[in-house]
This record gives structure tokens, sequence and C-alpha cells, in this order.
């Protein structure tokens, strides 16, 4: 069954030089590249998509997962975005780069249709 699952992150970012609307978009041009990655290589993880709020630093991820239950569902879900978000950069130790402030994100069931 493919579940599609959304979550929205903020973020923020420690060094005043990069945190600016631009870098804020590089960034994000960066994560959505690294989900594409991953629904290269793996045929259940389906069309992820983003929305964001440049100016207050949000991003919004929509991805549909192929699982058995919700539950394995955001299992998958979780750890895909956070590989995506540390390859793009995001909370590697010495770059200045953008954090989430979100720790735990709630991940809900989306109402999609298809």
């Amino acid at each position: 069954m493919t579940y599609y699952l959304q979550a929205r992150l903020t973020f923020t970012c420690d060094n005043s030089e990069m945190n600016t609307d631009e870098a804020f978009d590089v960034f994000v041009d960066a994560v959505q590249e690294q989900l594409d990655i991953i629904e290269g290589l793996d045929e259940g993880f389906i069309d992820p998509d983003i929305t964001v709020g440049i100016r207050d630093r949000w991003v919004e991820f929509l991805i549909g997962i192929n699982a058995g239950s919700l539950d394995d569902a955001i299992r998958i879900f979780l750890p895909n975005l956070r590989c995506a978000l540390h390859a793009a950069g995001c909370g590697t130790a010495g770059w200045p780069t953008f954090k989430p402030t979100t720790q735990t994100p709630e991940v809900h069931k989306a109402e999609v249709s298809v």
C-alpha cells in the first residue's frame, strides 16, 4: 500500500552571512535533489515534493511510501528524510548550514488524490 506522508520542519541558521533567503532557497533545492536521488534508488519512495516558506524558513515534505502499514511507512519516511537533509549539509558539524528547530516532526497521513 502507498502511504502519502507529510511533515513540516522549520530551520534556523547560526551563520549570519548564510542566513539569507537566497541561501535558504539553494539549501532547499539541494534537499529536493537528494530526495530525487533517493527516489531513483528505491522504488518504494515515491514522488517526493516540497513546499517552502522562504522567509519563515520552513519546508513541508510530502512523500509517498510503499509499506505494509502506516507505522512501517513512517519508519521509512523519517530516516530517508534525515538522509536527504544530511546529504544537503543540514546538521553537519562545522558547515555553516541551516539546522532544523523541529526536533521531532509530526508525521501524518496526507489527504491526496492520485
